[in-house]
């Protein structure tokens, strides 16, 4: 981590996170170092280090902040493809229902006990 950052990455990190709090009340510590970042491509900034600039920064102003660094994505276009049934599942008396090939058997929660 460096710890010699210009003057003008230091104000962009500032006034970027005054106008996230004073715009959402909360600021969004992965999406405002990467808009810090974009702007300041020049001086060849580590991501990693202008999210804890702005972390301090945030701190400092006492502001609510997340980490969630896709919250600045548009999740619309992605599809997501679950599996209809993960595992086993309970029956009505608490044991899990497992196919063995010749019909559905049995297994007790504990499997100590015979059911």
């Amino acid at each position: 981590m460096r710890f010699e950052y210009s003057t003008q990455l230091r104000e962009d990190v500032n006034s970027r996170v005054q106008a996230a709090l004073h715009a959402k009340g909360i600021v969004n510590i992965s999406v405002v170092a990467e808009e810090v970042r974009l702007q300041n491509l020049a001086e060849n900034v580590a991501l990693e280090d202008i999210e804890y600039l702005v972390m301090h920064a945030a701190q400092l102003f006492g502001a609510a902040i997340e980490f969630d660094g896709v919250a600045g994505l548009d999740m619309t276009s992605f599809e997501i493809d679950l599996p209809l049934r993960a595992g086993p599942l309970p029956s009505e008396n608490g044991h899990l229902a497992v196919e063995d090939g010749s019909g559905m058997a049995a297994i007790s929660p504990d499997r100590r006990l015979p059911h």
